[in-house]
Order: structure tokens, then C-alpha cells, then sequence
């Protein structure tokens, strides 16, 4: 028998294949943190604000006659475009925390892996996330506002639909305006091991990105994203709520600061002393 084919190495997986497999686990690894339950919480956190102000006061909030969805529905967004990025920064460092901790990218970088789909893996998983938290706002949202039909008919909610539309679109729009915190806070976890350090970045950015808001070059600022394309709708006096279906200049900038981290990232870890 021929030895070289007795003792022959095994044929490495293709990059689809490994993506595939480090996809696998890092999902698996989600077991262990609470990113899961902080993304159930960034979904509906805003919603149960936003409906125990319109269950309790909402008779003084909708004007008698006018469209109590669009009041309900931009109100609750905006409660989100608020809560949005920080829940970005704290779940962007949970997940990288995992890795993190133990000095687990030694580990992962010994194995038979590329690089290529170590880092994806990770990305797609808080893109996932992020995605997810954002749909289940809005089912929430509806949900909640056909509850208030129900125990609040005063309110005359049923008399006009959901602003399907708009909503589509501003989930569309607010998903990629989260992109430029994605990838800021993605390497930034990967460049500093602690989990402080980021969150506190984070939390910094979202106070700027608040405070700035006025400021004519905020939209470069990737914090105040969310915020920015909720006020790029617009709902004037006796006309429907509306929002453009293609995406403002803002909304471009933060593409590009996602493009820029995740390259800049990517070459700071292919880099990075693992000893």
C-alpha cells in the first residue's frame, strides 16, 4: 500500500464551508451571553414605553379627529431612534466580549480556519442580531397598536390603518443608518480585549451624536444615524406621514463607515501580536 496515501492530510474545507461552521458556533456561543435577551429587550423596550403613554394619555396626546396611528407609530420610533445605538454598542460588545475573554482568538486562530471567516462570522452575527431586534420592534409595534384598538376605543385608532409604508421604509433606512456603529464598534472591540473601554466609546458617541444633532455635519457622526433619518420624514398639517424610499446623504456616510471598519478591521487583526 502506498504510504503517502495512507497518511495523507485531509482536504481543507472550502471558505464557504468554514463560514458555515464558524457561523454555527458563534451561534451556538450566544447561549452563554445575554445578547440574546438584550436583543428581545432593545425590540420591545420602546414598544411597552410608547404604548403605556398611549394607554394612559393617549386622550390628551392624539387631537380628537387625527390619525392616532401615525401619532402612536412615530412616537414609539422615536423612543427607538433614541435607544438604538446604544443598544448597538452594548450588544456589539457582547458578543466580541466572548472572544475576548480567555484569550479565545488565540484559540480560534489556531484551529483550521481563515481568518476571512473568523471575522465575518462574527459580523454577520451582530448584523443578524441587529436586524432582528429592528423587525421585532415593528411586529411588536403593530401588535401593540391593535391591542390599543381593542382597550382603548375612544382613542379611534381603528378608524385609519398602520402607515405600512412609511414603517417599511424607515426599517429599511434605520437598519443601514446602525451599519456605521456596527463597524465602529466591532473593531473596536476587537482592538481592545476589555469591555469597558468600548461601551464607554459607545456611549460617548451616542452623547455626541444627541447633542450634535443641530450641528451641520452631524451626519458623518455614526450615532446620530437612526435619529437623523426619523427626522428626514415628513408628516405636515393635514397630509399623511411620509418617508422617501431612497436613502439620504446621511445614510450613504454611515455605508462608508461600515465599508472603512470593516476593511480597517480586518487588517488590524490579521496583524494584531496573538502571542
Amino acid at each position: 500500500m502506498n504510504s503517502a496515501a495512507t497518511f495523507a492530510l485531509p482536504t481543507v474545507p472550502g471558505p464557504f464551508t468554514q463560514l458555515g461552521r464558524t457561523l454555527s458556533a458563534d451561534f451556538l456561543k450566544l447561549r452563554r451571553t445575554p445578547a440574546l435577551w438584550l436583543t428581545l429587550a432593545g425590540g420591545a423596550l420602546p414598544v411597552l414605553l410608547n404604548f403605556c403613554i398611549i394607554y394612559f394619555k393617549g386622550h390628551q396626546i392624539i387631537a380628537k379627529g387625527a390619525d392616532g396611528w401615525v401619532k402612536y407609530a412615530s412616537m414609539s420610533w422615536q423612543t427607538a431612534a433614541v435607544l438604538l445605538p446604544l443598544f448597538v454598542v452594548l450588544l456589539t460588545s457582547l458578543v466580541v466580549s466572548v472572544e475576548n475573554q480567555s484569550e479565545g482568538w488565540k484559540h480560534l486562530f489556531a484551529l483550521p480556519v481563515g481568518r476571512v471567516p473568523v471575522w465575518l462570522s462574527k459580523l454577520l452575527v451582530l448584523l443578524a442580531l441587529n436586524l432582528l431586534a429592528q423587525l421585532l420592534f415593528v411586529g411588536l409595534m403593530l401588535a401593540a397598536g391593535y391591542l390599543l384598538e381593542v382597550l382603548r376605543p375612544e382613542l379611534h385608532l381603528s378608524q385609519f390603518s398602520p402607515p405600512f409604508q412609511v414603517l417599511g421604509r424607515l426599517l429599511v433606512r434605520t437598519y443601514v443608518a446602525t451599519l456605521g456603529i456596527v463597524g465602529v464598534q466591532y473593531v473596536l472591540g476587537k482592538w481592545q480585549k476589555g469591555f469597558v473601554l468600548p461601551v464607554a466609546v459607545g456611549m460617548a458617541g451616542w452623547v455626541a451624536g444627541l447633542t450634535l444633532l443641530r450641528w451641520e455635519h452631524v451626519g458623518w457622526v455614526p450615532y446620530a444615524g437612526p435619529y437623523l433619518t426619523l427626522s428626514s420624514t415628513t408628516q405636515l398639517k393635514g397630509q399623511p406621514w411620509a418617508a422617501a424610499a431612497a436613502l439620504a446623504p446621511h445614510e450613504w456616510y454611515h455605508l462608508v463607515w461600515f465599508g472603512a471598519a470593516v476593511v480597517l478591521g480586518y487588517v488590524v487583526l490579521r496583524w494584531r501580536n496573538l502571542a
